[in-house]
């Protein structure tokens, strides 16, 4: 789920390129992802950088 401005509306599926890690920075597979009232408030204020990927749980 991605959106480019604040509201539950705004939220769409779609596929993004996975980033490319910078010097000391690591790429983490994530295999589950969880939602939680954070995103929730994330998506409804705003979130940076835009456009927003939201989530804080994962589980690699």
């Amino acid at each position: 789920m991605v959106f480019d401005k604040p509201g539950m509306e705004n939220l769409r599926v779609m596929d993004v390129e996975a980033p490319k890690p910078g010097p000391n920075e690591v790429l983490v597979r994530v295999k589950f992802a969880g939602v939680n009232p954070v995103d929730y408030f994330t998506i409804n204020r705003g979130g940076r950088p835009m456009p927003h990927i939201p989530g804080a749980e994962f589980a690699a």
